[in-house]
Parts: C-alpha cells; sequence; structure tokens
C-alpha cells in the first residue's frame, strides 16, 4: 500500500447505511434487458451514482437503440488509469418461485450467510456498487485516487453486449488512456475461494434466418396453414438443411474447411499456464466435473460429457476448445397460448460461437458467409450481434501481481484459469488496445443469477467476504496496483 487508508476504511464502516441503500435502490430498478424494462431510469441511477463518487463527468450514453450505456471518469493525474467495465441490465426474472419479490431488494439471512441482499440483479449490482462506493470513500477523504479511472458501463451485456463497440466509440480517447481494464466483481465460491480469470473464448452471437421472402419460396407474407405443406416449401426446413451444413450429426466438430483451416493450429500452453492447469485437473479429480467447470452446476448435473471425455482433456476441451451452439430455435407462432398447424414465413436460429483462435471474430463472419453462399444458402441471413475475440493476460502483469498480492496477504485461497470459455468486450478490448485484462479476483459471494434467489453476500461468514470487507479491498486493490504499475 502506498497510503494510510484508515480515514477511509472507517468512512466505508459509518456510511454502511448509505452504501447498501444505494445497491438497494439498483436492485430494485427491474433493467431486463431482454425485456427493455427500466434501462433508462436504471442508466440515470448509475450516473448519479458515479458523480456522486467524483465523476465530474458523469453522463449516459444514447447510441439511439434503448440500451443506454453510462460514462465518467476521475483523472489525477496518476501514470496508471483503469478503465472500469460493468453492465447494470439484468435476466428475466424466470419461472422458478422466488422466496421473495425479485425486485423488493430484501434482507435476510440466506444460504449459510448472516445477511445477503436477494433480488434479480444482486450478484452483478452489488459488487459494481460496492466498488463504486469504495472509491466514492476514497474521493471523500482523500480528494483523489491513486490511479486514474475511466467508466464505461452497459445495459445490454445478457444479450451479447451488442452495442459496446457503440459506446466505445463516444468516448474513444477516454478509454484509450486506459492502462488495465478492469470489471469489479465478487469472486469467492461459498467457501472462501477466490476465482481468477486470465483468458476468455472469442464470443460471436449470430441469428440464422430463412425467410420464405429472401428465398424466393413458400409463405412471404406471414404464416399460411400447414395443410398447403405438400404444395407450399417451409423456410424452417430450408434453415435446418442450412445448418446442417456447419457441423458433423454431432454438432462437435466443424465442418466449414475455411473455418477447419482457421482452427488447425491450436493455441499453444504457455508454460506459465501449466501450474494453473495442473491445480484445476487436482480439483477435477477430487470432485465431479459439475461442480467444478464453470457453466455446470451439481443441482442439474450433466451425466455425459462429449466423446467420452474426462480427467485433464476435459478440462483442457472446455478451456480452449471450440464450439458452435445452437441457444434458440424459433418459427411460427411463439406468443402465448398456441396457434396449431402454421407453415410459417420465417424460421430463425440463434447462436454463439466460441473460439480461441488467431483469425478474428469479423473474419469468421465472413467465412460463414461464403460457406453458405457456396453451398447454395445466399438467401440465409447473417445477423451478428456481436463479435468479439479472444484474449488472455499472463499472471505476472501488473494488474494480476496487485490481486494476486493482496488475496495472498489476506489468506484467501485462489483458483486461477488461465482461460474459460465465456467472453465479451472486456476481453475483446483489452486485446484491442494491448492492456491487461481482468474481472473479479476480489472476495465477496453472490450466485443463483441463472435462477431464482439470486443474491449478494452482505455480512460474510468464516473466510467469504461481507460488503465493508469487499469495500476495503477495493481500495487496497486501486493502491496495489499503482504501486505495481509504477505509480
Amino acid at each position: 500500500m502506498t497510503a494510510d487508508r484508515t480515514g477511509v476504511y472507517r468512512h466505508i464502516e459509518a456510511h454502511q447505511a448509505e452504501h447498501l441503500a444505494a445497491i438497494q435502490a439498483l436492485i430494485r430498478q427491474p433493467s431486463v434487458s431482454l425485456e427493455r424494462q427500466s434501462l433508462d431510469s436504471c442508466a440515470a441511477l448509475m450516473r448519479d451514482s458515479l458523480a456522486q463518487a467524483g465523476c465530474a463527468d458523469a453522463a449516459v450514453l444514447d447510441v439511439g437503440d434503448g440500451y443506454p450505456g453510462v460514462f465518467g471518469s476521475i483523472a489525477c493525474g496518476r501514470p496508471a488509469t483503469l478503465l472500469v467495465y460493468g453492465h447494470y441490465d439484468v435476466r428475466p426474472v424466470g419461472v422458478e418461485p422466488w422466496t421473495h419479490p425479485p425486485f423488493e431488494a430484501a434482507l435476510l439471512p440466506f444460504a449459510g450467510f448472516p445477511q445477503v441482499v436477494m433480488g434479480r440483479g444482486a450478484a452483478a449490482k452489488g459488487p459494481l456498487q460496492a466498488f463504486i462506493n469504495a472509491v466514492g470513500s476514497m474521493m471523500a477523504v482523500a480528494g483523489s485516487l491513486p490511479v486514474n479511472l475511466v467508466f464505461l458501463l452497459e445495459g445490454a451485456e445478457i444479450m451479447g453486449s451488442p452495442n459496446y463497440p457503440a459506446l466505445v466509440a463516444q468516448r474513444e480517447a477516454a478509454v484509450r488512456s486506459a492502462t488495465a481494464l478492469y470489471g469489479p466483481r465478487a469472486s469467492q465460491d461459498a467457501k472462501g475461494a477466490v476465482s481468477i480469470t486470465l483468458g476468455y473464448k472469442g464470443l460471436i452471437l449470430l441469428e440464422l434466418v430463412a425467410s420464405g421472402k429472401s428465398w424466393g419460396r413458400g409463405p412471404a407474407a406471414g404464416a399460411v396453414h400447414s395443410a398447403t405443406n405438400a404444395v407450399v416449401d417451409n423456410p424452417a426446413w430450408r434453415l435446418v438443411q442450412a445448418m446442417a451444413t456447419l457441423t458433423d450429426a454431432t454438432g462437435s466438430h466443424f465442418t466449414v474447411p475455411a473455418l477447419q483451416a482457421a482452427l488447425a493450429t491450436p493455441k499453444p500452453i504457455e508454460d506459465w499456464e501449466r501450474p494453473h492447469l495442473d491445480a484445476l485437473a487436482a480439483r477435477l479429480s477430487a470432485a465431479e466435473p459439475n461442480a467444478v467447470i464453470p457453466g455446470l452446476s451439481p443441482a442439474t448435473p450433466v451425466q455425459h460429457f462429449r466423446d467420452g471425455l474426462s480427467g485433464t482433456a476435459l478440462l483442457e476441451r472446455y478451456m480452449y476448445g471450440p464450439s458452435m451452439n445452437i441457444s434458440g430455435l424459433r418459427a411460427g407462432y411463439t406468443g402465448p397460448g398456441t396457434k396449431s398447424f402454421l407453415l410459417p414465413d420465417t424460421a430463425t436460429a440463434t447462436m454463439d460461437i466460441r473460439l480461441v483462435t488467431e483469425t478474428t471474430a469479423a473474419e469468421i463472419i465472413a467465412i460463414l458467409r461464403r460457406h453458405l453462399d457456396e453451398h447454395g444458402f445466399p438467401d440465409v441471413a447473417i445477423d451478428a450481434r456481436c463479435t468479439y475475440d479472444h484474449n488472455q493476460t499472463p499472471d505476472d502483469a501488473d494488474l494480476i501481481r496487485a490481486a494476486l498480492g493482496l488475496l495472498a496477504a489476506r489468506g484467501l485461497p485462489t483458483s486461477i484459469w488461465p482461460m474459460q470459455a465465456y467472453g465479451g468486450p472486456w476481453a475483446h478490448y483489452g486485446k484491442v488496445f494491448g492492456i491487461a485484462s481482468v474481472q473479479g479476483a476480489a472476495p465477496g459471494h453472490g450466485a443463483r443469477s441463472q435462477t431464482s434467489d439470486e443474491f449478494f453476500v452482505l455480512q460474510g461468514s468464516g473466510p467469504v467476504a461481507g460488503l465493508s470487507a469487499l469495500e476495503s479491498y477495493f481500495v487496497d486493490f486501486l493502491d496495489a496496483y499503482a504501486a505495481t504499475a509504477g505509480g
């Protein structure tokens, strides 16, 4: 640490009621991006929170699509500048029953913790606001920060961050000043280990669309009765046939020659990655894969893995292997109730492709376009929602050394992932700007973001940090990064 922060810690403790109130106010905004709920009001709330923390230029960024971003910066004349990534949008409530209303932000004991705040978005909004709270306390006590900060927050992360490039374009000079990119997240598991992800696969989110209008066959202006299928072509079959040219029958292996060529030389596993891989492999051998691999859960276990993989081979395939997933297929009537016997005029497949390759995401889209054209499907449209490249930050980067040093000083175990199958703008822009990038690498715990009763821990238990401890950690993290970066 480069300064005595006793006054800042005291300020954090003295203002816990206000800090918690700010978190609850965010959670009470039902900012469901997929349903376009209260995005403007939640963005305005985030802008006001940044302004209160010390961002004199805090602003809502309107890029004309209904998913505003939020910008703010604090310039303190320091050598190092953190670009702070976060999002205020949340997933839909879902169909599972909630113990408390999902946007009430109820305070209660839960999951073995003395107090949590429960609500949709709590696991993401809580740590982000905690970081802003910590910055506000530092500014209130010291009037300055050990690093410069640039916040660029989005409202469409749950949709794949389709407009983040447009947000960057509105404040490009500011974001390009960053020496590292950080996403405030609480990344302890329920037992206290802190997960740190150093790399992310590239992420392409797209829709393939077959329509009677583009095809020149089948219904062109709305669905017709399925009884006519004997004499009328169906765009849904057109879509299925186009998709079948992309992979083998299992969906496990690509059959697009140019894509195969792009993936023919796998990313080499660097020497520094090996110890982390070995540690993860040891965890995997001691536990069931559903309890170790991110994205899986023992509550809904997968019984068999592709190609019979297990152990280290399963781990490496998850971390570095390519995937082309179909997350949604839609044709005909998709509203409430049932409209039977339809022959649709449009069919859509939502797909996410996750790759570790030096071929850019934009080039992958071009490869798919050429492939469909060459196989007789020029009418099947590709609507690319996001195209983000993979990136990896080595474990000796200043940003990572700062986090690992702090966590070690607190006696907290870490679980380091050299690569994960997730991806997004934080990794992409780390690569574009040539800077280190990490999300989380912090104590604190939140969970259940994909089901009911999502929560964020306010009062910890054992090694799991509560709100004030997390905010104090963020203070020390800014000091540590400034020191390792030569500030």
